[in-house]
């Protein structure tokens, strides 16, 4: 009883103090945003005008009974679940189904702020507690490493991130340190390879790094990647092995295969999106840090803050880096003690002081991430080298969202910095100046405003909801124009409505490309103008406003080239919102017959994943529609399947015979089949590695690393 005592108090000083004290800072930074009032919700700009949206239809759907694989409503139709910014895989996400949805958001938020905070102390005590002897380093709480996480997580980077409702990006940058940590402890293991330690030690690498993908935004994986590199290529080389290396990509391939049942789909979509269009370099370093920007580490707001920016392009969100003064400084120390004990005659990698290349790395990320971040205006532009040779930044625009690596790495020298500060009351009082200025600095993002239905026009609503057959309605406008707040683009999924536009950086090429062709534009060049939205379509494009089923036009007052055009009826003006709303008068029915005279389809019932017509046809025909065509999509014409072809290269079409007929479309996606049978087995491995010591001996291997006894 005593020792289970003593256990449970060293737990509590192990894990205890730091989270509970990181939860009373955050809880002072988000105040009464963590529970907001009904009818109010924690403003982030992408929060309001898009990721709310996604969880309410999901959540309406699910309450009916029915998983939502697709979504009807945006860009005339497209994948839902497969939609990197849903991730509902990711288990925090759940809490969206689990609670009111504004409540929900404050706390998925502050949670993975938390998280990352938590996450940078345990590497930053597994660094900088090196110096302690092993029971202590253990079990005693570190000033130094909990002063690292707390610059992580309250840095310019998280901050801005979430009044931005960056909430994917939030949560995938908050695992970076975890899987630094994990893979740190993988690569150093002193254990024998595939030993039964050494085995557990992978499958916890692979366990947190495909969180870290299931969390969505996967250019965070691919900076964490650089970082779990960096160090497995120095102890490689210190250690002169590749053991390293092959158990540095073991765990990658089994968290991978962990993620399938998330990449796999999201992978199938990527490929049919505009993300694989080729964009030219000036295109992709966009958005670049200039020499000033430096100054936003003494001053965030040295171009002003996120309301009254005037600085480099494209806004305050993407350039800031603030990790505060008292941060920067120990950050400073940090960094010269490491490059002191380098050139001081002491071995990079010492057995008892694995911090030194730890540090090591901190210091080439920091370097790293600002030299990208510049872009062009570096002295060599880095960024180019990797565009035209590394696939991936073909499709990474703005540069500066490298400075996540930036924060990382001023974040672990700050923790190692003030390890080095004596007296221990100096730490004290360093550790409470850093706590102060990182809280005021974090208040300023925190602000809690009217859900989003609130802005909405009512009138704009009821007079698009009133129609029984499906139509579509086209915001035709740019998503950053105030008459967006009478009818978000994505708010149309709330309301039942269909549009052909939205708010999404992931759009069917396909549908783009025939968009862009109606628009009478270049898809290489429209891409390039509205790349999360579809190019403006005018009066001198009737056949495709007709085609695509668009019954309702809404267009703000000071662009207005529908006025005078007889084909247009105007049927609503809202001089407050200045915008005007015309009915096209020629459109044509979702589903229609090539030759109109054989019959009209009638839709009675629509739903997500199943569209089902009623027709009689007096002649063989092709059922046409304004459908898009993906992967996944069945169909069957009185209970027997038949082959869905495309029409215009994009959209759903089968063939029809003379008759009364029963026709449903349905949406099966077998990729999700695919991914979760790899994700299975991965799992299965994942336990074994973990808990099947008995199978880890049979496959255990009689060496061990250089060095290792």
């Amino acid at each position: 009883m005593i020792r289970l005592g003593h256990r449970m108090k060293r737990s509590l000083v192990r894990w205890g103090i730091p989270i509970v004290s990181y939860g009373i800072v955050i809880s002072l930074v988000f105040g009464g945003a963590l529970i907001p009032g009904k009818g109010m919700l924690l403003f982030g700009d992408d929060i309001h005008h898009q990721y709310y949206y996604f969880r309410e239809f999901f959540n309406y759907w699910l309450r009916l009974g029915i998983f939502p694989w697709w979504n009807p409503y945006l860009f005339g139709g497209q994948p839902f679940i497969a939609d990197p910014i849903v991730n509902i895989w990711y288990p925090p996400n759940w809490l969206f189904v689990l609670l009111p949805i504004n409540t929900a958001y404050s706390w998925h938020v502050a949670f993975h702020v938390l998280w990352a905070m938590t996450g940078m102390y345990v590497l930053s005590k597994q660094v900088t507690g090196n110096s302690l002897p092993l029971t202590k380093r253990r079990n005693e709480f570190n000033l130094a490493a909990w002063v690292s996480g707390l610059v992580f997580g309250l840095s310019g980077f998280f901050m801005a991130r979430t009044w931005a409702g960056h909430v994917d990006v939030i949560a995938a940058a908050s695992w970076m340190p975890w899987v630094a940590w994990a893979f740190y402890r993988l690569i150093t293991s002193r254990e024998k390879f595939f030993s039964p330690g050494a085995s557990r030690r992978l499958a916890l690498a692979s366990f947190v790094f495909a969180m870290q993908l299931f969390a969505g935004y996967q250019t965070m994986a691919f900076f964490t990647v650089y970082i779990v590199g960096l160090m497995t290529v120095v102890v490689s080389v210190i250690r002169r092995s590749f053991i390293p290396v092959i158990c540095a990509m073991a765990a990658g391939v089994l968290g991978l295969g962990l993620a399938a049942l998330q990449i796999l789909p999201e992978q199938e979509f990527f490929r049919s999106s505009i993300r694989t269009y080729s964009f030219p370099y000036s295109w992709i370093s966009y958005g670049s840090w200039t020499w000033q920007s430096l100054m936003q580490f003494l001053n965030p707001f040295f171009f002003g803050n996120q309301h009254t920016y005037i600085g480099p392009p494209p806004n305050f969100i993407e350039h800031s880096v603030f990790v505060g003064i008292g941060g920067l400084l120990l950050a400073i120390i940090g960094g010269v003690r490491i490059v002191r004990r380098l050139f001081g005659g002491h071995r990079v990698i010492k057995e008892k002081n694995p911090d030194m290349f730890a540090g090591m790395v901190f210091i080439f990320i920091v370097i790293f991430g600002i030299w990208m971040s510049l872009g062009p205006n570096a002295p060599l532009d880095l960024q180019y080298f990797l565009w035209k040779f590394l696939p991936m930044y073909k499709y990474l625009r703005i540069p500066t969202r490298h400075l996540i690596l930036v924060v990382f790495g001023l974040a672990g020298l700050a923790g190692i910095g003030l390890s080095a500060v004596r007296p221990k009351v100096i730490q004290i009082i360093l550790a409470v100046c850093v706590v102060g200025e990182l809280m005021w600095f974090g208040r300023g993002f925190i602000e809690l405003k009217p859900v989003p239905e609130a802005r909405h026009d009512q009138a704009l609503i009821a007079l698009l909801k009133k129609d029984t057959q499906p139509y579509r309605v086209l915001q035709d406008f740019g998503v950053w124009l105030p008459q967006r707040d009478a009818l978000d683009f994505d708010g149309v999924m709330s309301y039942e409505i269909f549009s052909a536009t939205g708010y999404d950086p992931s759009i069917l090429r396909r549908y783009y490309d025939f968009m862009s062709r109606s628009a009478m534009m270049a898809s290489d060049k429209a891409i390039l103008l509205q790349d999360v939205q579809v190019p403006y379509l005018t009066p001198q494009s009737p056949e495709a406003l007709d085609f695509l089923n668009i019954k309702y036009i809404i267009v703000p007052m000071e662009y207005d080239p529908f006025a005078g055009n007889s084909r247009y009826l105007p049927v609503m003006v809202n001089t407050a919102a200045r915008f005007h709303v015309y009915q096209n008068q020629t459109v044509q029915p979702r589903f229609f017959l090539a030759n109109p005279a054989c019959g009209t389809p009638l839709v009675t019932s629509y739903t997500p994943n199943t569209v089902r017509i009623s027709l009689t046809s007096s002649c063989n025909s092709e059922l046409n529609s304004s459908e898009v065509w993906y992967p996944g999509w069945h169909a069957t014409v009185d209970g027997k399947e038949v082959p869905i072809n495309k029409l215009n290269g994009t959209f759903r079409t089968l063939y029809v015979l003379p008759g009364n007929h029963v026709i449903i479309y349905e949406y099966r996606p077998k990729i999700f089949l695919i991914g979760g049978g790899i994700s299975v087995i991965s799992i299965l491995l994942l336990f074994w590695f973990a808990f099947g010591s008995q199978g880890a001996t049979v496959w255990r291997v009689h060496f061990s690393l250089p060095g290792r006894k």
